[in-house]
């Protein structure tokens, strides 16, 4: 019987410097293109909050699908791990695609669109994680939450910016 190594820490460093470093990153290089300038001429709902806050957000939610791919890579079964983890990095990689889309374009509505099929797609991976363990689950239920509130904040901002 052959046994795996666990994923020791610095599979965790690595997600982390992955997950959150390449979002910092991408930003970083949206917004010095005069992304910020663009969006500071939008029309948001009394309820938005502040760029710096959502930009806050965005890194912890990072911080922990980092955290959750790593779960899953420690604790997981192989045959659940490996599904898990790949609509874990699908959804990070759909996450990842909005900025670009939105900022980057400067298209209101493709926020909108890119957040629904990033909330679909949660459903998804909150499944995938829950089978492959609680935890893993635990740590992208925020993520959920978030994007039920990103979904009504990309439509009003939508329907003040037609």
């Amino acid at each position: 019987m052959t046994t795996t190594a666990q994923p020791g820490p610095s599979r965790l460093f690595l997600y982390l410097f992955v997950f959150v470093g390449a979002a910092l990153a991408i930003n970083g290089a949206i917004f010095a293109t005069g992304a910020i300038r663009w969006s500071r001429t939008l029309l948001n709902p009394s309820w938005s909050p502040p760029g710096p806050v959502i930009g806050t957000v965005w890194v912890v939610l990072f911080a922990f699908m980092a955290g959750a791919a790593y779960i899953i890579d420690r604790r997981a079964v192989p045959e659940r791990a490996r599904p898990a983890r790949a609509v874990l990095i699908a959804q990070w990689l759909l996450n990842m695609s909005w900025t670009p889309l939105y900022f980057g374009l400067r298209n209101v509505p493709n926020g909108f669109y890119v957040t629904v099929a990033a909330w679909l797609l949660c459903l998804v991976t909150l499944t995938f994680a829950a089978r492959a363990t609680a935890l893993a689950a635990a740590l992208v239920a925020p993520l959920f939450g978030w994007l039920t509130f990103a979904l009504a904040l990309s439509w009003t901002t939508w329907q003040l910016n037609p």
